[in-house]
């Protein structure tokens, strides 16, 4: 058997993960090709449960045969016959442009590029600065930090995993204006309390949570919650704290990648910190909560391949909620 580089395997655990997302599938392969599966510490994160199996088959000398047996479940996988032959995949290539072939008149050369225009009114960026008013950072007692919003009624929306339950609210407090002014300073803080006084509602499956807050917020306005419709290859903006930092807004090449089951999923940076962020489309209509990131699967697909992306919850799951579970 020829023997596998680092780099060889590194590419196979990502094919596999791609492949066999499933911690249950990567149980069942490993067994089919005689590993010893007591010596691997499987993972619910495809990625690692793989990098676990790949190493393992790598020191039992059964590389070959992981790709052998994927290869008779998924008969054609190009991935799989180029990791096969320990070749590397095959490049995707772009047209060549070292010359300038297109038009060369003045009355030609202004032209909308790509599939849809970026050109926007300048009430754009002003209307972003309205809405990002409401965006709030939550600091927790404990020092851990997320994002959150106001909505219509005085209402904070943030994550379960942010505030899970009621003693995560003891001590946490809810900042506004948490950002740099023009001039590169800090901007004057508004420090809020949550109200314990008023039941904490949550959900722990659509990863969202609702209090009030103590004093009146008025003056930051709030995001109106709406049913709205979102599809793929949509463009939306993400305001929020990452990292527990002053407020920054993911603006550049932020495309919805799938839409569906209550989630919406998207190509747009965040950070830990971010969970809680309202996510907007190009007409800041709030459209979704954002709370995870890494390698997704679609809900209800029928494929099982995972795709690098992040996730928000679709407002209009968490409207239907918030309708049974009313603050």
């Amino acid at each position: 058997m020829t023997e596998w580089t680092q780099s060889e395997l590194k590419s196979l655990n990502r094919i596999l993960a791609n492949l066999y997302p499933m911690i249950g599938d990567g149980v069942r392969v490993a067994k089919g090709v005689g590993l010893s599966t007591a010596q691997i510490a499987f993972d619910n994160k495809a990625i690692n449960n793989w990098f676990a199996i790949v190493q393992r088959a790598k020191q039992e000398t059964r590389a070959d045969d992981l790709v052998a047996f994927a290869l008779d479940e998924n008969p054609g996988d190009q991935a799989l016959l180029q990791a096969k032959q320990h070749a590397p995949p095959p490049p995707v290539e772009g047209p060549a442009t070292a010359n300038w072939s297109g038009a060369t008149a003045p009355a030609q050369l202004e032209k909308i590029l790509g599939d849809k225009s970026t050109l926007v009114p300048i009430s754009y960026l002003e209307l972003g600065l309205v809405r990002a008013r409401s965006v709030v950072r939550i600091k927790r007692a404990d020092g851990s930090s997320g994002t959150g919003f106001m909505t219509t009624g005085g209402i904070l929306i943030t994550n379960n995993h942010v505030l899970p339950d009621g003693a995560s609210l003891a001590g946490t407090v809810v900042q506004f204006n948490y950002q740099r002014t023009v001039a590169g300073l800090d901007a004057p803080l508004d420090q809020f309390d949550i109200d314990t006084a008023v039941p904490l509602r949550t959900s722990k499956d659509n990863d969202w949570s609702a209090v009030r807050i103590k004093g009146d917020a008025s003056k930051w306005g709030e995001l109106e919650l709406k049913t709205m419709t979102v599809k793929a290859g949509d463009h939306v903006n993400i305001i929020q704290h990452p990292g527990g930092a002053q407020k920054q807004i993911s603006f550049v090449a932020n495309v919805v990648a799938f839409v569906g089951g209550g989630r919406v999923q998207y190509l747009t940076d965040t950070l830990p910190g971010s969970s809680g962020s309202p996510v907007f489309d190009t007409d800041w209509n709030l459209i979704a909560l954002h709370h995870s990131g890494g390698w997704l699967t679609e809900p209800n697909a029928p494929a099982k391949s995972t795709y690098y992306r992040n996730e928000g919850i679709a407002i209009d799951t968490i409207i239907q909620d918030l309708a049974a579970k009313p603050v």
